[in-house]
């Protein structure tokens, strides 16, 4: 029984799993400095054993799941940082660190990995095809859909190639086409994949969208440039949620996730992508911070959400159907180990 078909047993009998928490901003904790235009992505390079023990930090919390280290190592991303000649490296070296840290981890539990895929591009200069870098929140109706196809072909065979067990999608904001894009170069490995959605509330407080609240309306990049341009791919930025899954659910995925949203929101989109979608339900909230791409992360930073806080609202979502919770930026490995102690292995789904 391969990995995967062992996860989906467990998840078939109704168990609850735990993915894990915030890589990004665990790196940054752990004092790998993040990169305007790949932020944690070179780490795989560059800080290689952190990149493991941030892993082992995950399993000994409890998670079941590890994703790997890949949010932002497409080519273009990888390419502004400096890297173009090691995309293939970094790309590998992320999958070896996931399972060298479940090779040594001292627990009895399978431990399963997820391929990190997202579609966070650099700002490409209309005028001479030159990667700007930038912040890039989903930048990828910047591209083609052409050439956005060929670099997400790239980075999932490598992922497939070098051990992933699964790939968990990790496209953000309302961008559905690039999504869409994006999963389907990791179904044609023949990996089973996750599609990921983020969320808002619209100010009806009741229409769930995929475009960022007002406190997210990123509109410049972190150098100053435009977000948005006339010669980008058409985004339908007023996008419901529902109408976002009912579009990924013709792809058959084998869940659909909602991830990096406040807690709140991801309470109301859960319930709006069960309206859309029967099957295997993901959630992993982030934490709200705004210090994601700062070279060094401030340790005297507070969440304004406690890990208990975090884990009675899991249980919610539990009762709702989601069979596996984890965190997302900003909630590192102290979340996972309150959410695993708040969730025993082996909970089963209530009928």
């Amino acid at each position: 029984m391969s990995n995967y078909q062992n996860l989906k047993f467990r998840l078939d009998q109704g168990e609850v799993i735990v993915l894990d928490g915030a890589i990004g901003t665990e790196l940054q904790a752990m004092g790998v400095p993040m990169h305007p235009a790949s932020w944690c992505g070179p780490g795989n390079y560059t800080h290689t054993a952190t990149v493991r023990q941030m892993h082992q930090r995950y399993i000994n919390a409890g998670a079941d799941i590890i994703t790997t280290n890949t949010f932002n190592t497409l080519r273009p991303a990888l390419e502004a940082s400096g890297y173009p000649d090691l995309v293939r490296e970094i790309n590998v070296l992320s999958v070896e660190a996931a399972i060298d840290a479940r090779d040594r981890a001292n627990v009895e539990r399978p431990i399963y990995i997820a391929g990190s895929i997202s579609c966070r591009i650099p700002i490409r200069d209309h005028k001479n095809g030159a990667l700007l870098g930038g912040t890039g929140f989903g930048y990828g109706a910047s591209l083609s859909a052409e050439e956005l196809r060929t670099y997400v072909d790239e980075q999932a065979d490598i992922l497939a190639e070098s051990g992933v067990d699964f790939f968990i999608m990790e496209n953000m904001w309302a961008d559905n086409d690039s999504r869409l894009i994006a999963a389907e170069a990791a179904i044609a490995t023949g990996l089973p994949v996750w599609i990921g959605f983020t969320a808002s509330v619209a100010a009806d407080g009741a229409t769930v969208k995929m475009n960022s609240g007002e406190d997210r309306n990123h509109y410049t990049s972190g150098m100053g440039m435009p977000m948005f341009t006339s010669t980008w791919r058409p985004v339908d930025y007023d996008m419901t949620l529902n109408a976002g899954v009912r579009e990924a659910v013709a792809l058959n995925p084998d869940a659909i996730t909602v991830f990096h949203s406040r807690i709140d929101e991801t309470t109301k989109a859960l319930s709006a992508a069960r309206d859309e979608w029967p099957g295997l339900l993901v959630a992993y909230p982030d934490a709200g911070r705004t210090d994601y791409l700062e070279k060094w992360q401030d340790s005297t930073l507070v969440n304004e959400v406690s890990a208990n806080e975090l884990a009675e609202e899991a249980n919610t979502w539990i009762e709702m159907g989601t069979q596996v919770v984890g965190t997302c930026c900003g909630f590192g490995s102290s979340y996972i180990e309150t959410l695993r102690n708040r969730i025993p292995q082996g909970t089963a789904v209530a009928a």
